[in-house]
């Protein structure tokens, strides 16, 4: 179904916006940047990935009628803000290897990695700055401290084990959601859209980041993922799906909070009804991704020069993406 699917989703994509996120330009903004900095980047978390996040904000700010080079410098920053958070991340996790390659820390130290994402923090909101928008440079800075909060609370569960399906969800929200606001919140505020339609862009990116990270704790657990099979169990990362499958498993979960670790106990016993439970939770999030984008689609004309055809032709690739995170395998 994901390979049927894919192509599809591509092929509601205008090609120059496909262009765009392909060409888009990861080094740092700053001339001074030390090449040594650069370059240890550019070998890591700045090497590949999907870019799913540039692409979001071209699109949301194609749906909006702004046009792509106005984006340039956010869909870039969403990105380097994602990559300063691996690069962070690698670190709290102990991590070997990103995308099949040595993680940061492991091609340089833990103090370079540090290090590193930090200069890219920096060079984001100095970037930001000079757009001279203070609602952007203050929305990125609520993305930031979102993902640092949420890296402490995952931490402080993981210590004292005191998990509840609330928990999870806040650390979804901190972590992956408010990114995926930031995709389409960046692009209403250029567009200078009113504050309730800006507020539906954010709720948009709340909804599709929750589901994102659903559905991306299911792929730990499927045998047709290309993700890494159990890594988060390996991590001792305990996600939604580990989350129900403890709670469907009450003689595992107490001796879970004894201190046994999740991969010790470890049974496919009511595996699939726990990822079915997620999968719902997803779909709930997913189905109301789709009515916002109804409802923008309907406000959108209101606000702009955009016709009701130029705005149904542009809220079909987001229409996609809903439907392409809900069936995605990697």
């Amino acid at each position: 179904m994901a390979r049927q699917m894919i192509p599809k989703f591509l092929t509601t994509i205008p090609p120059q916006l496909l262009g765009r996120v392909r060409d888009l330009e990861m080094d740092t903004g700053s001339e001074s940047c030390n090449n040594s900095i650069n370059q240890l980047l550019q070998r890591t978390v700045l090497l590949g990935g999907k870019r799913l996040r540039p692409l979001l904000t071209y699109l949301c700010g194609n749906f909006f009628g702004v046009s792509p080079d106005r984006l340039d410098v956010y869909a870039k920053a969403i990105e380097m803000v994602h990559a300063a958070s691996l690069s962070h991340d690698d670190v709290v996790d102990g991590a070997k290897t990103r995308r099949g390659k040595p993680s940061i820390n492991a091609e340089s130290t833990n103090k370079h990695a540090v290090l590193a994402g930090d200069y890219l923090l920096a060079d984001v909101i100095v970037e930001l700055s000079k757009q001279g928008n203070l609602a952007l440079v203050k929305e990125m800075s609520f993305v930031i401290k979102a993902l640092a909060e949420g890296e402490w609370i995952q931490l402080d569960a993981a210590a004292s084990r005191q998990y509840s399906r609330e928990l999870i969800d806040t650390v979804a929200q901190m972590k992956t959601a408010s990114v995926m606001s930031w995709c389409a919140v960046a692009p209403a505020i250029v567009a200078d859209l009113p504050e309730a339609v800006v507020k539906y862009a954010r709720d948009f990116g709340h909804h599709l980041g929750l589901a994102f990270q659903q559905m991306d704790d299911t792929l730990d657990f499927s045998g047709n993922s290309k993700k890494d099979h159990l890594l988060d169990l390996e991590n001792g990362i305990i996600n939604a799906v580990l989350f129900e499958w403890l709670q469907l498993n009450p003689d595992l979960y107490s001796r879970f909070l004894k201190g046994e670790s999740a991969s010790s106990l470890w049974t496919e016993n009511n595996l699939d009804k726990a990822v079915s439970i997620v999968e719902a939770r997803a779909k709930d999030h997913l189905d109301k991704c789709l009515e916002l984008i109804e409802v923008m689609a309907e406000e959108i004309p209101r606000h702009s020069d955009l016709t009701e055809q130029q705005i149904a032709k542009a809220k079909e690739p987001l229409i996609e993406i809903v439907h392409y995170l809900g069936r995605r395998t990697y």
